[in-house]
């Protein structure tokens, strides 16, 4: 993919103005609808250590440290 097409697609995947994302160890923490903008850019960053270690990359995601659901 050609960098005219990573910054279209970069754009529809846009950070919200004024999100504030926390970063631990075990990651970004925030709740999944505010992440689309992260998982767009690990996925490039994937693509790219991928391609240049010309191995399997992975993107781990869990929801281990959200809340309960209220019903």
């Amino acid at each position: 993919m050609d960098l005219g097409a990573i910054t279209k697609y970069s754009a529809l995947h846009a950070k919200p103005n004024g999100l504030i994302l926390q970063y631990g160890t075990a990651g970004f923490r925030t709740k999944a609808e505010h992440l689309d903008h992260v998982m767009f850019r690990m996925g490039l960053l994937a693509v790219l250590r991928s391609k240049q270690t010309k191995s399997t990359i992975g993107v781990m995601v869990t929801a281990s440290h959200n809340p309960e659901a209220q019903q």
